[in-house]
């Protein structure tokens, strides 16, 4: 496992999150592909990982073998920040409200600039991945990289229930937190925040039976459909809500105080 961080060309702030250093805008204009060095990447290799949960809810099963390729991820969820500086490009719509659950100001705020960002469609976010020289992940990419190819877990970090020095769940903060603050909750490869916070977007299109007919190889889920799945969990949600098999079936237009995401990138690419 490597952890990449792209030289930045421009900026105006620097701001920590656990142990990690990594970079907002602010206000600077940033071309397509500078959002990408705003935060650290992890390189999650190729492998195959038995996906899905007979545990789990009827659209977890069945447990399938899925292989796939080498991608990076970012580390942290994408930040106000990192937004911002898509809006100031003129590449992104600002979030359709700007402040949060507990807090008024929020987007645009300099003291949450590295906290998720929130109120964002599937469409927007998919924009901004694709901005940023990446795209959203696929189901199977968002799960391969929470939960490992060796022995199958029930969370990012184990199979042990989650606590708050682990994940922001229900009963935690009440709202979102600041994007790695939690590494004790961090996945096998080191990525974060991957159950609580916020729910990420992932590409795919919902099909409740869709594991059924699975591809062996990258799937990619149903070639239409009506609703984007989400993963992860969020602020809100209860124990179950963040295993990391959990699927969330929305509108790709929905927004909401709780939704979030991330993106990855093809190694070609970067």
């Amino acid at each position: 496992m490597r952890t990449l961080l792209v030289p930045l060309v421009i900026l105006s702030s620097v701001a920590t999150a656990g142990s990690y250093t990594f970079l907002s805008l602010g206000g600077a204009k940033a071309a397509a592909g500078d959002l990408a060095a705003l935060s650290p990447l992890v390189e999650i290799p190729a492998g195959a990982f038995a996906m899905g949960s007979g545990a789990g809810a009827a659209d977890e099963k069945p447990v399938h073998r899925v292989q796939g390729g080498a991608f990076l991820m970012d580390r942290f969820e994408v930040t106000n920040g990192r937004y911002a500086a898509c809006v100031e490009a003129g590449a992104c719509l600002p979030p359709s409200l700007a402040g949060s659950k507990t807090r008024p100001a929020y987007f645009g705020e300099p003291a949450y600039a590295n906290y998720p960002v929130i109120f964002v469609s599937w469409i927007e976010a998919d924009t901004f991945c694709r901005h940023a020289g990446g795209r959203l992940p696929t189901e199977a990419e968002w799960e391969r990289a929470a939960r490992g190819t060796d022995k199958p877990r029930v969370f990012p970090w184990g199979d042990e229930a989650p606590t708050c020095d682990k994940a922001n769940f229900e009963g935690c903060v009440g709202d979102t937190d600041e994007v790695g603050k939690r590494p004790a909750g961090k996945s096998p490869y080191g990525v974060q925040d991957m159950a609580g916070n916020v729910w990420e977007w992932t590409a795919d299109w919902y099909g409740a039976d869709y594991y059924q007919e699975s591809a062996p190889v990258d799937p990619r889920g149903p070639k239409t459909g009506t609703l984007k799945v989400m993963r992860g969990g969020c602020w809100v949600s209860g124990a179950s809500s963040l295993r990391s098999t959990c699927r969330k079936p929305e509108l790709p237009s929905l927004w909401a105080p709780n939704v979030g995401f991330r993106c990855v990138y093809s190694q070609g690419q970067r």
